[in-house]
């Protein structure tokens, strides 16, 4: 099984390298796709990165290189892992897929993907969401996906970025139970 792992703004970092490793103790292989050709950017901070992420590759450029991805791999079995803006390009490179091999998506923070709450969602689909976005009513955003059958919203008791150490909202005790219940799950697969 290969997990396709999508950064969030802050492209490939440490701790997205970190995470990586740790989950491949429980998986074939991970393939990191980010949004600046695995060059790390060491933002100072979140308004930069999403500053840089605008001018030099944006959510449709994202969303087509996770696209590729998938297609590059449509004999091996795949999990899909995304935070915030690389969930976005994995939602939006899902609608309307059909591939069996792709076993599920875990999205943590996609707040973009309130703009494409009509996607057409063929595979299993967990969302994590911040306890509150300051942008949009995140509890209206569930209730208008949760009528899915492929997909479950979790509400999460942390805020947007809590799995990132580069952010704000970062949380270690939320980062710790998290990849713990990723880890879980992988070994299912």
């Amino acid at each position: 099984m290969i997990i396709l792992l999508a950064t969030d703004i802050f492209g490939i970092t440490d701790a997205v390298e970190n995470l990586s490793k740790r989950l491949n103790v429980v998986c074939e292989s991970v393939q990191i796709l980010d949004p600046y050709g695995a060059k790390h950017m060491d933002f100072q901070d979140e308004d930069k990165a999403y500053e840089a992420f605008n001018q030099l590759c944006g959510l449709e450029a994202y969303a087509t290189l996770c696209t590729k991805a998938l297609e590059a791999r449509l004999d091996e079995d795949l999990v899909m892992i995304g935070f915030s803006m690389g969930a976005s390009a994995i939602w939006k490179a899902l609608d309307g897929r059909t591939n069996v091999n792709i076993k599920s998506f875990y999205g943590f923070y996609s707040s973009q993907i309130r703009y494409f709450l009509d996607a057409k969602i063929n595979v299993s689909c967990t969302l994590f969401f911040p306890k509150y976005e300051k942008h949009f009513d995140v509890d209206e955003v569930i209730t208008q996906l949760v009528g899915h059958e492929k997909i479950t919203c979790l509400k999460t008791e942390y805020l947007h970025g809590f799995m990132n150490p580069y952010s704000i909202n970062y949380d270690a005790k939320g980062y710790e139970e998290y990849s713990r219940w990723i880890e879980k799950k992988l070994e299912l697969f």
